[in-house]
């Protein structure tokens, strides 16, 4: 089903930081959503049962009351603290197996668009305050509209599991899976051997779960191919091939077209 409404964010703080070479604190709890993203560097986060590394373009989402552990050895971000202050779309969430907003590491296929937002984003730091807030709100907004036009535009159907096991094992992979997450990490998460938790999913979906990952990373695929300018060997780093030539051959197997051909046809 489309996304009918959009859920309003309502901005608490930004704090832009360049150049850092470690966070202030280890780690923090906050009694709101928490959006950090990267500008340049990378850090290291871990908070409940996520864990990974946030390099450039990289959003990472941390809910309120989870504690949010950071280390990085050199970093330019953005910190930005808000709540939600209308519910999701009953139409967006029932479409999904996964409620909205996600958690944890997120990338806007519009990349253009994200980059305007982050440069107006520190421009608004030369504006009077209250202006300057307004304007974030503004932006912070925008931000998050975009983040969820994109999620609403997933292709896959997602699935749903009754077992509070599997459900999260779905979860973890519709997060992931386009950043190349192994199996055996998010069987480790749940307390599982790989071989377990491949058995219990294709019992469930009557499909492998590795099968289902490269799927969901195979839309990430196609949605920055026609929604991006990302080069092919910047959209295989971005979801976790090898390289160019390993992301054309995967994308040729599954379509039976080459990625710069799908390109070609498909872009508006």
């Amino acid at each position: 089903m489309e996304l009918t409404r959009f859920r309003e964010p309502d901005l608490h703080y930004h704090v832009y930081v360049k150049d850092a070479f470690h966070f202030q604190k280890t780690h923090d709890t906050y009694d709101h959503w928490a959006l950090f993203i990267v500008e340049e560097g990378s850090f290291d986060y871990r908070m409940g049962g996520q864990s990974g590394r946030a390099v450039k373009d990289d959003m990472v989402v941390c809910p309120p009351d989870l504690t949010f552990y950071r280390k990085t050895s050199g970093l330019s971000f953005h910190l930005l603290g808000f709540q939600w202050v209308s519910e999701p779309d009953a139409s967006f969430t029932s479409s999904h197996a996964t409620d909205f907003p996600p958690t944890g590491k997120l990338r806007l296929i519009n990349n253009r668009r994200f980059h305007s937002i982050l440069s107006q984003l520190r421009e608004a730091r030369y504006l009077n305050p209250t202006l300057g807030r307004e304007y974030k709100k503004h932006l912070l907004k925008d931000l998050l509209y975009l983040l969820q036009i994109e999620l609403s535009g997933q292709q896959t159907t997602p699935l749903f599991s009754e077992d509070p096991l599997l459900q999260q094992a779905v979860h973890r992979l519709q997060q992931q899976a386009e950043f190349g997450l192994s199996l055996k990490t998010i069987a480790a998460e749940l307390g599982l051997s790989q071989v377990q938790l491949t058995r219990l999913f294709k019992q469930e979906f009557r499909i492998a779960p590795s099968t289902y990952a490269a799927t969901l990373r195979m839309d990430k695929v196609k949605q920055l191919l026609v929604h991006s300018s990302l080069t092919l060997s910047q959209i295989a780093e971005h979801c976790g091939f090898t390289d160019e030539h390993h992301l054309s051959k995967s994308f040729k197997k599954m379509f039976g077209i080459n990625p710069s051909a799908y390109r070609k046809t498909y872009r508006v």
